[in-house]
C-alpha cells in the first residue's frame, strides 16, 4: 500500500527525469497524469482491515476531493465475504499540470522556467533545442542565465577574439565568472555560432580546450630545447608553443628527465626537446615536426612506454632510444621500484613487438617487482654508444 512520501516520490518522477519539463516544450501532453501502485490484496484486507482503512483515509484527506488541489482518486467497489461491501482506491491520477506541480511542491521552479524558455525564445531561439535536451540543468544555472546571455551575444557579434578571457570587455561580466562556466558556456556557444566562427574539432576543457575552441588567447604550454648542433651564442631556448618555428635540423630528441635534456651530447644536425613528461601531446599540433625524425628517449617503466605509445599516435615513425631490453638487462642494479597505484596497466596500440614484450613483462613484474630504469641511471657512456658518438 502506497505511503504520501512513495507516493510524492513516484509523482516527481516526470520532474526529475526532465520529461515533463520537455514536454512542456515539444507540446506534448502528459496529463491525466497516472501514478500507479500496489493494491491490497483480498488476504490484506481481511487479515489487516484497519491498516487498509488507515491507508484509505490518509489518501482520501490528502486527495483534492479533500483540499481542492493534487490527485483525484478512482475507486472500486467489492464485496469481501467478511467485510461486506468495500471501496478500495484502484488509480490515482493528477488531472491537470497545476494539481501535479501542487502536490510536488514545483509551482514555482516550472514558473521560472516558463520565463526562462520564453527569453530564450524572443533573445536567442537557437538554444530551444538545448533547452529540451537539458532542462534541469538550464534550472541549475537560473541565476547565471542574464550573464551567460551577455556572453553568448558578445560571442555572436565578436567570434573568435584571439584575446584572453580578461580583456573581454562584458558589461555586467567579469573574467571570473566565465572562467568558472566554461562547461556550459561552451555548450550554449556550440548551438549559436556558426560551423566556421569556433573549431568543432575541439572537445572538452583540457588543455585550454575552451580557450581554442572559441579562437581565445590562453597560457600555452612552453617548449624548452636545446640546439646541439649549433655555433649561436643561444642554444638552450624555451618559447610558447605556438611560437616553436622550424629550428631546420633534421632529427629531435625528445627526454622527459630535464637534467638528461640540459647534458645531452651534441649530434649533428639535431635539437633535444625536454621537460614535458605527458605535456608531450602538446606537440601533436606542431606539424613541421612530422617531417623530422624523432627520436624518444624515457624512463623503461609502464609510463614511459604509454607517453612514448602516445608520441606515436601523431609522429608513427618515432624511434625509441634506450628501451630495450639489453638496456634494463645491463642496468637492473640500478632500477627502483614504480609505485604501485600510479602505474600504468592498460593496453598500448603503438608500440613494436619487442617493446610490446617488455612492457608485458614490466606490467606483469616477469623480471622484478614493478621495475623502473629511469634515464639518469643510466650511464652516459652508454648513451654515448647508442648515439655512435
Amino acid at each position: 500500500m502506497i505511503t504520501q512520501s512513495e507516493l510524492k516520490k513516484k509523482a516527481l518522477r516526470p520532474w526529475t527525469s526532465g520529461a515533463f519539463l520537455q514536454s512542456v516544450l515539444t507540446g506534448d501532453h502528459l496529463f491525466p497524469l497516472e501514478v500507479t501502485f500496489r493494491k491490497p490484496a483480498g488476504k490484506v484486507l481481511s487479515q489487516d482491515y484497519l491498516k487498509v482503512r488507515d491507508w484509505i483515509t490518509q489518501l482520501n484527506s490528502h486527495s483534492k476531493a479533500a483540499t481542492g488541489t493534487g490527485y483525484r482518486l478512482e475507486v472500486r467497489t467489492i464485496n469481501h465475504k467478511m467485510l461486506s461491501t468495500q471501496r478500495i482506491p484502484e488509480k490515482i491520477f493528477f488531472d491537470t499540470r497545476d494539481d501535479w506541480l501542487s502536490f510536488i511542491g514545483k509551482r514555482k521552479d516550472f514558473r521560472q522556467f516558463d520565463e526562462l524558455a520564453g527569453t530564450l525564445r524572443r533573445q536567442l531561439p537557437e538554444l530551444l533545442p538545448w533547452l529540451q535536451k537539458k532542462p534541469l540543468k538550464a534550472l541549475e544555472q537560473l541565476e547565471n542565465w542574464p550573464r551567460l546571455l551577455k556572453v553568448c551575444h558578445y560571442f555572436r557579434l565578436n567570434p573568435t577574439p584571439d584575446r584572453y578571457i580578461r580583456q573581454l570587455d562584458i558589461q555586467g561580466v567579469d573574467s571570473k565568472f566565465i572562467e568558472n562556466n566554461k562547461g556550459i558556456l561552451s555548450e550554449l556557444l556550440s548551438q549559436i555560432l556558426k560551423p566556421e566562427d569556433f573549431d568543432g574539432t575541439i572537445t572538452g576543457l583540457a588543455e585550454n580546450g575552451f580557450e581554442r575552441r572559441f579562437g581565445l588567447k590562453y597560457d600555452e604550454p612552453l617548449i624548452r630545447y636545446r640546439l646541439l648542433d649549433s655555433t649561436e651564442p643561444v642554444t638552450d631556448i624555451t618559447v610558447p608553443l605556438s611560437q616553436f618555428i622550424d629550428t631546420g635540423v633534421s632529427t629531435v630528441f625528445i627526454t622527459e628527465n630535464k637534467v638528461n635534456g640540459l647534458a645531452f651530447p651534441p649530434v649533428a644536425d639535431a635539437m633535444v626537446i625536454f621537460g614535458l613528461g605527458y605535456g608531450i601531446r602538446s606537440l601533436s599540433s606542431i606539424h613541421w615536426l612530422k617531417q623530422k625524425n624523432m627520436i624518444y628517449w624515457g624512463d623503461i617503466d609502464t609510463h614511459g612506454f604509454a607517453i612514448l605509445s602516445r608520441l606515436r599516435q601523431h609522429f608513427p615513425e618515432t624511434h625509441a632510444l634506450l628501451m630495450d631490453q639489453s638496456t634494463l638487462l645491463q642496468h637492473q642494479h640500478l632500477c627502483v621500484e614504480e609505485p604501485e597505484d600510479k602505474r600504468f596497466l592498460g593496453e598500448l596500440a603503438h608500440l613494436t613487438s619487442d617493446e610490446q614484450q617488455l612492457f608485458a613483462e614490466l606490467k606483469s613484474n616477469l623480471r622484478g617487482k614493478n621495475l623502473r630504469l629511469e634515464q639518469e641511471r643510466i650511464g652516459f657512456g652508454w648513451l654515448m654508444e647508442a648515439l655512435s658518438i
